[in-house]
């Protein structure tokens, strides 16, 4: 979060965890080093800044919750600040009952995400609204056709192994029964592991394959 201490000493009744920074352009090299649910920018400090680096943010991550800290604000300033799908505005000096209500936003956030992310290894994630793969910096990571088919094929299996003969015919359909699609898997499986952490699909020999959760 962007702020002082006594703000950082006030939130930490609401949160495990706060990294305190000293101004807005800060908060970018933070952001890219670690995965954050939540950034707290201050509009009072670089005030046009803020606008800069939620835009910074929203082009690669559309995940994370930004939350204004604010003395006031116009509408002028609200109206701009729509576009970059802020979640909500908290005004000093904090009144704890509009503090509550910006927190039961950021909850059922928090609660509409976890539902459509699942986490992979290493803080890699897959969104399935968006149906889209995520770096741990939250960039993501373009796949193919087959490849995006695949991914699902295992998410939706869960912990399950999957067979070979299954995934072909789900990926290839009735071609699976007319060419032997072994070695297109065996491609398939290759190009995806090098977009995933090391041994993110695990497989037994003969039963098939199954994708290792966070």
């Amino acid at each position: 979060m962007v702020g002082n201490h006594e703000d950082k000493s006030y939130l930490k009744k609401y949160f495990k965890d706060i990294i305190l920074v000293e101004n807005n352009s800060n908060i970018l090299d933070f952001y890219r080093k670690a995965i954050f649910s939540i950034i707290f920018l201050d509009f009072n400090i670089e005030k046009y800044n803020v606008f800069e680096i939620s835009k910074k943010i929203r082009e690669q991550d559309h995940q994370t919750i930004i939350i204004l800290i604010a003395q006031s604000i116009s509408k002028e300033d609200l109206l701009k600040a729509l576009p970059l799908h802020l979640l909500g505005c908290i005004f000093k000096p904090f009144q704890e009952e509009q503090v509550k209500e910006v927190l039961m936003h950021i909850n059922q956030e928090l609660n509409y995400l976890s539902n459509d992310t699942i986490m992979l290894q290493e803080n890699y994630y897959f969104h399935k609204y968006l149906n889209t793969l995520y770096s741990p910096t939250h960039s993501e990571i373009k796949l193919t056709k087959n490849e995006l088919k695949l991914l699902n094929i295992l998410i939706k299996a869960k912990d399950k192994l999957v067979s070979e003969e299954s995934i072909e015919y789900t990926i290839w359909e009735k071609e699976s029964f007319e060419a032997d699609c072994q070695n297109r898997l065996k491609n398939l499986l290759y190009n995806i592991r090098k977009k995933l952490p090391k041994n993110s699909i695990s497989n037994q020999y003969k039963l098939g394959y199954k994708l290792i959760h966070s």
